[in-house]
Protein backbone atom coordinates (compact mmCIF):
# COMPACT_ATOMS: atom_id res chain seq x y z
CA UNK A 1 0.00 0.00 0.00
CA UNK A 2 1.10 3.92 -0.75
CA UNK A 3 1.46 5.83 2.27
CA UNK A 4 -0.19 8.81 2.39
CA UNK A 5 2.48 12.04 1.54
CA UNK A 6 1.42 15.92 2.94
CA UNK A 7 0.30 16.15 -0.33
CA UNK A 8 -2.54 14.38 0.24
CA UNK A 9 -5.10 14.18 2.23
CA UNK A 10 -7.33 10.99 3.80
CA UNK A 11 -10.59 11.42 2.41
CA UNK A 12 -14.04 9.83 3.20
CA UNK A 13 -16.22 9.13 -0.48
CA UNK A 14 -20.26 8.85 0.51
CA UNK A 15 -22.17 7.52 -2.19
CA UNK A 16 -26.03 7.31 -2.43
CA UNK A 17 -27.18 4.47 -4.71
CA UNK A 18 -30.76 3.40 -5.97
CA UNK A 19 -29.23 0.69 -8.44
CA UNK A 20 -26.65 -1.67 -6.26
CA UNK A 21 -25.53 -3.65 -9.88
CA UNK A 22 -24.70 -0.05 -11.56
CA UNK A 23 -22.56 0.84 -7.95
CA UNK A 24 -20.64 -2.27 -8.16
CA UNK A 25 -19.73 -2.39 -11.92
CA UNK A 26 -18.55 1.27 -11.95
CA UNK A 27 -18.03 3.08 -8.48
CA UNK A 28 -16.90 -0.07 -6.64
CA UNK A 29 -14.90 -1.92 -9.23
CA UNK A 30 -12.68 1.38 -9.65
CA UNK A 31 -12.18 1.98 -6.23
CA UNK A 32 -11.20 -2.13 -6.12
CA UNK A 33 -8.82 -1.58 -8.82
CA UNK A 34 -7.06 1.64 -7.60
CA UNK A 35 -6.69 -0.79 -3.93
CA UNK A 36 -2.83 0.32 -4.03
CA UNK A 37 -4.14 4.42 -3.63
CA UNK A 38 -6.71 3.83 -0.84
CA UNK A 39 -4.50 4.65 2.36
CA UNK A 40 -6.58 7.28 3.69
CA UNK A 41 -9.95 6.45 2.25
CA UNK A 42 -12.96 5.84 3.43
CA UNK A 43 -16.03 4.39 1.40
CA UNK A 44 -19.80 5.03 2.80
CA UNK A 45 -21.97 3.57 0.67
CA UNK A 46 -25.78 4.87 1.20
CA UNK A 47 -28.69 2.41 0.46
CA UNK A 48 -31.56 4.41 -0.87
CA UNK A 49 -32.41 1.38 -3.03
CA UNK A 50 -36.09 1.77 -0.93
CA UNK A 51 -35.99 5.36 -1.76
CA UNK A 52 -35.82 5.61 2.14
CA UNK A 53 -34.04 8.88 1.67
CA UNK A 54 -36.40 11.36 -0.47
CA UNK A 55 -33.49 13.84 -1.09
CA UNK A 56 -30.01 13.48 -1.87
CA UNK A 57 -28.73 15.69 0.59
CA UNK A 58 -30.61 14.09 3.33
CA UNK A 59 -29.19 10.87 2.13
CA UNK A 60 -25.41 12.56 1.55
CA UNK A 61 -25.81 14.34 5.13
CA UNK A 62 -26.88 10.90 6.83
CA UNK A 63 -23.21 9.61 5.12
CA UNK A 64 -21.41 12.41 6.35
CA UNK A 65 -22.99 12.07 10.11
CA UNK A 66 -20.93 8.31 10.12
CA UNK A 67 -17.52 9.46 8.32
CA UNK A 68 -14.13 9.14 10.45
CA UNK A 69 -12.18 11.76 8.24
CA UNK A 70 -12.35 15.59 7.42
CA UNK A 71 -12.82 15.85 3.93
CA UNK A 72 -16.02 14.39 2.20
CA UNK A 73 -16.10 13.26 -1.30
CA UNK A 74 -19.88 13.07 -2.96
CA UNK A 75 -19.55 10.72 -5.83
CA UNK A 76 -22.47 9.77 -8.15
CA UNK A 77 -23.20 5.44 -8.16
CA UNK A 78 -22.26 5.25 -11.75
CA UNK A 79 -19.02 7.14 -11.62
CA UNK A 80 -15.50 5.41 -12.49
CA UNK A 81 -12.85 7.00 -11.00
CA UNK A 82 -9.15 6.67 -12.48
CA UNK A 83 -7.41 7.78 -10.02
CA UNK A 84 -7.47 7.91 -6.42
CA UNK A 85 -4.42 9.97 -5.86
CA UNK A 86 -5.97 12.52 -7.87
CA UNK A 87 -9.09 12.94 -5.73
CA UNK A 88 -6.80 12.77 -2.46
CA UNK A 89 -4.61 15.61 -4.01
CA UNK A 90 -7.47 17.83 -4.94
CA UNK A 91 -8.76 17.35 -1.30
CA UNK A 92 -5.54 18.61 0.41
CA UNK A 93 -5.28 21.87 -2.35
CA UNK A 94 -8.81 22.80 -0.99
CA UNK A 95 -7.67 23.02 2.35
CA UNK A 96 -3.89 24.60 1.68
CA UNK A 97 -5.87 27.02 -0.87
CA UNK A 98 -8.89 28.06 1.31
CA UNK A 99 -11.40 26.76 -1.15
CA UNK A 100 -15.13 26.04 0.61
CA UNK A 101 -16.15 23.46 -2.29
CA UNK A 102 -14.32 22.10 -5.42
CA UNK A 103 -15.41 19.39 -7.96
CA UNK A 104 -14.69 17.89 -10.75
CA UNK A 105 -16.02 19.41 -13.60
CA UNK A 106 -18.44 22.82 -13.66
CA UNK A 107 -18.80 25.75 -15.61
CA UNK A 108 -17.13 29.61 -15.48
CA UNK A 109 -18.62 32.90 -15.71
CA UNK A 110 -17.85 32.90 -18.97
CA UNK A 111 -19.72 29.99 -19.86
CA UNK A 112 -16.82 27.43 -20.38
CA UNK A 113 -16.66 23.78 -18.95
CA UNK A 114 -13.97 23.89 -16.22
CA UNK A 115 -12.40 20.34 -15.56
CA UNK A 116 -12.48 17.07 -17.78
CA UNK A 117 -14.25 14.20 -17.75
CA UNK A 118 -15.53 11.23 -19.53
CA UNK A 119 -19.15 12.03 -20.22
CA UNK A 120 -21.23 8.93 -21.18
CA UNK A 121 -18.62 8.39 -24.76
CA UNK A 122 -16.95 11.56 -25.25
CA UNK A 123 -14.76 14.28 -23.10
CA UNK A 124 -16.08 17.22 -21.36
CA UNK A 125 -14.54 20.45 -20.63
CA UNK A 126 -11.19 21.29 -20.07
CA UNK A 127 -8.67 20.17 -18.34
CA UNK A 128 -7.08 22.37 -15.79
CA UNK A 129 -3.37 22.14 -14.04
CA UNK A 130 -4.62 23.80 -10.78
CA UNK A 131 -7.76 24.50 -8.54
CA UNK A 132 -9.84 26.90 -11.02
CA UNK A 133 -12.43 29.39 -9.49
CA UNK A 134 -16.35 28.20 -11.43
CA UNK A 135 -19.66 29.95 -11.53
CA UNK A 136 -21.11 26.10 -9.95
CA UNK A 137 -20.82 22.54 -9.50
CA UNK A 138 -22.09 19.34 -11.42
CA UNK A 139 -23.19 16.67 -8.88
CA UNK A 140 -21.15 14.31 -10.41
CA UNK A 141 -18.31 14.57 -7.95
CA UNK A 142 -17.56 17.91 -5.22
CA UNK A 143 -16.25 17.71 -2.24
CA UNK A 144 -16.05 19.74 0.94
CA UNK A 145 -14.43 19.30 4.59
CA UNK A 146 -16.39 17.60 7.30
CA UNK A 147 -16.56 20.86 9.58
CA UNK A 148 -18.29 22.92 7.38
CA UNK A 149 -20.87 20.13 6.00
CA UNK A 150 -22.00 19.89 9.76
CA UNK A 151 -22.55 23.26 9.97
CA UNK A 152 -23.55 24.13 6.54
CA UNK A 153 -25.24 20.76 5.56
CA UNK A 154 -26.34 19.86 1.87
CA UNK A 155 -29.63 21.17 1.21
CA UNK A 156 -32.59 18.59 2.00
CA UNK A 157 -35.13 21.11 -0.07
CA UNK A 158 -37.69 18.35 -1.75
CA UNK A 159 -37.20 21.37 -4.65
CA UNK A 160 -33.88 20.86 -5.18
CA UNK A 161 -34.38 16.81 -4.19
CA UNK A 162 -32.14 15.14 -6.93
CA UNK A 163 -30.80 18.73 -8.94
CA UNK A 164 -28.64 21.11 -8.50
CA UNK A 165 -27.92 20.46 -4.94
CA UNK A 166 -24.49 20.87 -5.27
CA UNK A 167 -24.97 24.07 -7.68
CA UNK A 168 -26.89 25.39 -4.48
CA UNK A 169 -24.30 24.86 -1.91
CA UNK A 170 -21.17 26.23 -3.97
CA UNK A 171 -23.59 29.65 -4.42
CA UNK A 172 -24.07 29.59 -0.52
CA UNK A 173 -20.55 29.03 0.22
CA UNK A 174 -19.85 31.72 -2.34
CA UNK A 175 -21.90 34.47 0.12
CA UNK A 176 -20.35 33.34 2.76
CA UNK A 177 -16.81 34.67 1.12
CA UNK A 178 -15.47 31.19 0.19
CA UNK A 179 -14.16 30.17 -3.48
CA UNK A 180 -15.73 27.73 -5.56
CA UNK A 181 -13.51 25.88 -7.87
CA UNK A 182 -12.75 22.83 -10.30
CA UNK A 183 -9.67 20.49 -9.75
CA UNK A 184 -8.18 17.97 -12.27
CA UNK A 185 -10.23 14.82 -11.50
CA UNK A 186 -10.32 12.40 -14.41
CA UNK A 187 -13.41 9.89 -14.13
CA UNK A 188 -15.71 7.97 -16.56
CA UNK A 189 -19.46 9.13 -15.81
CA UNK A 190 -21.15 5.86 -17.27
CA UNK A 191 -24.53 7.03 -17.29
CA UNK A 192 -27.57 5.63 -18.56
CA UNK A 193 -29.82 7.93 -18.75
CA UNK A 194 -30.37 11.75 -18.71
CA UNK A 195 -32.82 12.53 -15.58
CA UNK A 196 -33.84 15.96 -16.12
CA UNK A 197 -37.32 15.34 -14.10
CA UNK A 198 -38.04 18.54 -11.79
CA UNK A 199 -34.43 20.18 -12.85
CA UNK A 200 -36.55 23.29 -14.07
CA UNK A 201 -38.37 23.53 -10.14
CA UNK A 202 -34.47 23.39 -8.57
CA UNK A 203 -33.27 26.07 -11.12
CA UNK A 204 -36.47 28.03 -10.49
CA UNK A 205 -35.47 27.69 -6.76
CA UNK A 206 -32.20 28.50 -6.89
CA UNK A 207 -32.83 31.83 -9.03
CA UNK A 208 -35.32 32.11 -5.93
CA UNK A 209 -32.68 32.10 -3.55
CA UNK A 210 -29.39 33.27 -4.95
CA UNK A 211 -30.73 36.49 -7.12
CA UNK A 212 -27.57 38.61 -6.59
CA UNK A 213 -25.07 35.66 -8.29
CA UNK A 214 -27.61 35.59 -11.31
CA UNK A 215 -26.64 34.74 -14.24
CA UNK A 216 -24.95 31.35 -12.55
CA UNK A 217 -23.53 28.79 -15.59
CA UNK A 218 -24.37 25.29 -14.59
CA UNK A 219 -23.50 22.13 -16.50
CA UNK A 220 -26.93 22.17 -17.60
CA UNK A 221 -27.68 25.64 -18.48
CA UNK A 222 -27.63 28.84 -17.44
CA UNK A 223 -29.48 30.10 -14.44
CA UNK A 224 -30.94 33.69 -15.23
CA UNK A 225 -33.22 35.87 -14.00
CA UNK A 226 -36.12 34.31 -16.32
CA UNK A 227 -35.49 31.17 -15.39
CA UNK A 228 -39.09 31.19 -13.20
CA UNK A 229 -41.00 32.12 -16.34
CA UNK A 230 -41.89 28.66 -17.10
CA UNK A 231 -42.55 28.14 -20.65
CA UNK A 232 -41.93 31.09 -22.31
CA UNK A 233 -40.45 30.92 -25.98
CA UNK A 234 -42.71 27.70 -26.49
CA UNK A 235 -43.39 28.09 -30.24
CA UNK A 236 -39.69 29.12 -30.87
CA UNK A 237 -38.46 26.23 -28.79
CA UNK A 238 -40.77 23.80 -31.23
CA UNK A 239 -38.94 25.18 -34.00
CA UNK A 240 -35.51 25.82 -33.38
CA UNK A 241 -34.06 22.52 -33.95
CA UNK A 242 -34.25 23.64 -37.53
CA UNK A 243 -31.82 26.75 -37.24
CA UNK A 244 -29.78 24.17 -34.77
CA UNK A 245 -30.02 21.75 -37.97
CA UNK A 246 -28.70 24.18 -40.79
CA UNK A 247 -25.99 24.96 -38.63
CA UNK A 248 -25.35 21.41 -38.10
CA UNK A 249 -25.71 20.33 -41.23
CA UNK A 250 -23.06 23.25 -42.61
CA UNK A 251 -20.38 22.16 -40.31
CA UNK A 252 -21.10 18.28 -41.10
CA UNK A 253 -20.68 18.91 -45.47
CA UNK A 254 -17.56 20.95 -44.87
CA UNK A 255 -16.03 17.81 -43.23
CA UNK A 256 -17.80 15.17 -45.22
CA UNK A 257 -16.10 17.35 -47.88
CA UNK A 258 -13.18 16.12 -46.75
CA UNK A 259 -13.97 12.41 -45.78
CA UNK A 260 -14.68 11.95 -49.97
CA UNK A 261 -18.49 12.24 -49.36
CA UNK A 262 -18.35 9.57 -46.25
CA UNK A 263 -21.58 8.85 -45.16
CA UNK A 264 -22.70 11.48 -42.78
CA UNK A 265 -25.74 11.93 -39.88
CA UNK A 266 -26.32 14.75 -37.62
CA UNK A 267 -27.52 12.46 -34.56
CA UNK A 268 -27.10 13.60 -30.62
CA UNK A 269 -24.92 10.05 -29.90
CA UNK A 270 -25.63 10.90 -26.19
CA UNK A 271 -29.11 9.69 -26.30
CA UNK A 272 -28.39 7.36 -29.14
CA UNK A 273 -25.29 5.41 -27.95
CA UNK A 274 -26.97 2.40 -26.44
CA UNK A 275 -28.79 1.76 -29.69
CA UNK A 276 -25.28 1.38 -31.33
CA UNK A 277 -24.18 -0.92 -28.14
CA UNK A 278 -26.75 -3.12 -29.19
CA UNK A 279 -26.36 -3.57 -32.71
CA UNK A 280 -22.85 -3.54 -32.44
CA UNK A 281 -21.56 -7.25 -33.20
CA UNK A 282 -21.53 -9.33 -29.60
CA UNK A 283 -23.36 -5.85 -28.33
CA UNK A 284 -19.72 -4.94 -27.48
CA UNK A 285 -18.74 -1.51 -28.38
CA UNK A 286 -14.72 0.22 -28.51
CA UNK A 287 -14.68 3.73 -27.77
CA UNK A 288 -11.89 6.11 -27.94
CA UNK A 289 -11.28 9.56 -27.49
CA UNK A 290 -9.01 11.42 -29.27
CA UNK A 291 -7.70 13.88 -26.43
CA UNK A 292 -5.77 17.28 -27.91
CA UNK A 293 -3.50 18.83 -25.89
CA UNK A 294 -2.58 16.48 -22.29
CA UNK A 295 -4.06 13.44 -21.95
CA UNK A 296 -7.20 12.67 -20.70
CA UNK A 297 -5.67 11.00 -17.30
CA UNK A 298 -1.86 10.42 -16.54
CA UNK A 299 -2.51 8.28 -13.56
CA UNK A 300 -4.23 5.01 -15.45
CA UNK A 301 -3.80 4.41 -18.93
CA UNK A 302 -5.07 0.92 -19.55
CA UNK A 303 -8.71 0.69 -20.90
CA UNK A 304 -11.66 0.63 -19.06
CA UNK A 305 -14.30 -1.77 -19.30
CA UNK A 306 -17.69 -1.27 -18.19
CA UNK A 307 -21.11 -2.67 -18.71
CA UNK A 308 -23.76 -0.71 -20.67
CA UNK A 309 -27.35 -2.35 -20.42
CA UNK A 310 -27.17 -5.65 -21.65
CA UNK A 311 -24.13 -4.55 -23.75
CA UNK A 312 -20.20 -3.63 -22.98
CA UNK A 313 -18.06 -0.60 -23.90
CA UNK A 314 -14.18 -0.91 -23.87
CA UNK A 315 -13.11 3.01 -23.14
CA UNK A 316 -9.90 4.58 -24.24
CA UNK A 317 -7.96 7.88 -24.71
CA UNK A 318 -4.93 8.66 -26.96
CA UNK A 319 -4.09 11.77 -29.20
CA UNK A 320 -4.48 11.46 -32.71
CA UNK A 321 -0.98 10.61 -33.55
CA UNK A 322 -1.83 7.03 -32.11
CA UNK A 323 -5.39 6.49 -33.28
CA UNK A 324 -4.49 4.10 -36.18
CA UNK A 325 -2.44 1.99 -34.13
CA UNK A 326 -5.44 1.29 -31.66
CA UNK A 327 -7.70 1.13 -34.70
CA UNK A 328 -5.27 -1.59 -35.86
CA UNK A 329 -5.12 -3.43 -32.70
CA UNK A 330 -8.74 -3.51 -32.43
CA UNK A 331 -10.28 -6.71 -32.41
CA UNK A 332 -11.66 -8.35 -35.77
CA UNK A 333 -15.33 -7.41 -36.85
CA UNK A 334 -15.65 -4.99 -34.04
CA UNK A 335 -17.25 -2.08 -34.32
CA UNK A 336 -14.89 1.69 -32.77
CA UNK A 337 -16.30 4.76 -32.30
CA UNK A 338 -13.94 7.84 -32.49
CA UNK A 339 -14.96 10.86 -30.60
CA UNK A 340 -13.45 14.46 -30.39
CA UNK A 341 -12.26 14.86 -33.98
CA UNK A 342 -11.22 18.21 -36.17
CA UNK A 343 -11.76 17.95 -40.10
CA UNK A 344 -7.62 17.48 -40.30
CA UNK A 345 -8.12 14.69 -37.91
CA UNK A 346 -10.27 12.92 -40.71
CA UNK A 347 -7.85 13.38 -43.50
CA UNK A 348 -5.22 12.09 -41.30
CA UNK A 349 -7.25 8.92 -40.78
CA UNK A 350 -7.86 8.36 -43.92
CA UNK A 351 -4.28 8.33 -44.98
CA UNK A 352 -3.64 5.82 -42.60
CA UNK A 353 -6.46 3.40 -42.10
CA UNK A 354 -9.40 1.74 -44.49
CA UNK A 355 -12.79 3.71 -43.59
CA UNK A 356 -14.97 2.19 -46.11
CA UNK A 357 -17.34 0.97 -43.69
CA UNK A 358 -17.49 3.65 -41.68
CA UNK A 359 -20.19 6.99 -40.42
CA UNK A 360 -19.25 9.99 -39.94
CA UNK A 361 -21.59 12.12 -37.55
CA UNK A 362 -21.83 15.74 -35.80
CA UNK A 363 -23.89 17.26 -33.05
CA UNK A 364 -23.14 20.20 -31.50
CA UNK A 365 -22.86 18.72 -27.96
CA UNK A 366 -20.50 16.26 -28.45
CA UNK A 367 -18.52 17.41 -32.04
CA UNK A 368 -17.49 15.47 -34.67
CA UNK A 369 -17.07 11.63 -34.49
CA UNK A 370 -16.24 8.90 -36.44
CA UNK A 371 -18.24 5.24 -35.96
CA UNK A 372 -15.84 2.56 -38.38
CA UNK A 373 -17.46 -0.77 -38.77
CA UNK A 374 -21.22 -0.17 -39.72
CA UNK A 375 -23.00 -0.13 -42.79
CA UNK A 376 -25.51 2.27 -42.99
CA UNK A 377 -27.80 -0.49 -43.12
CA UNK A 378 -27.20 -1.31 -39.64
CA UNK A 379 -27.82 2.09 -38.63
CA UNK A 380 -30.71 2.52 -35.99
CA UNK A 381 -34.27 3.32 -37.48
CA UNK A 382 -34.58 6.85 -35.93
CA UNK A 383 -31.19 7.84 -37.72
CA UNK A 384 -33.04 8.33 -41.15
CA UNK A 385 -35.14 11.05 -39.80
CA UNK A 386 -35.20 14.51 -41.23
CA UNK A 387 -33.42 15.44 -38.48
CA UNK A 388 -30.78 13.51 -38.59
CA UNK A 389 -30.45 13.78 -42.16
CA UNK A 390 -28.16 16.48 -43.49
CA UNK A 391 -28.80 19.25 -45.61
CA UNK A 392 -27.35 18.33 -48.95
CA UNK A 393 -27.85 15.99 -52.23
CA UNK A 394 -29.89 12.59 -51.04
CA UNK A 395 -26.94 11.17 -53.13
CA UNK A 396 -24.26 12.41 -50.88
CA UNK A 397 -25.92 11.06 -47.55
CA UNK A 398 -26.31 7.44 -49.27
CA UNK A 399 -30.07 6.92 -50.69
CA UNK A 400 -30.54 4.04 -47.99
CA UNK A 401 -30.51 6.25 -44.87
CA UNK A 402 -33.45 7.83 -46.42
CA UNK A 403 -37.17 7.69 -46.53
Amino acid sequence: MLSVSNSYASISIICVFNKLAVRKECLDQSIEALSSECDGVEYIPVDNVDASYLTAGAALNHGVSLAKNDLMVFVHQDVYLHSLLAVKKAAAQMQSEGFGVIGAIGRGADGRCIGRIRDRFFLLGEKVNRLTEVDSLDEVLFMAPKRQLLSEPIVESSDLAWHAYAVEYGLRMRRKGLRVGVADIPLTHNSLAANVERLDVAYQAVARSYPEFLPVRTTCGDITGRTAAAGRHAWMAAHLWRYRWLRASRTLQRNRAIADGMVGVLVDLRRHIDGIIERAPGRELYIVNCSAGSPFTAYNTKPVELSRGAGTVVFSAAPISEIPAVVANNPPNTWMLITGLLGQDISFLQSKIALTSSILGFHPSAGLWLLIGPSVADLPENWRSKKATPLGPRALVGASILR
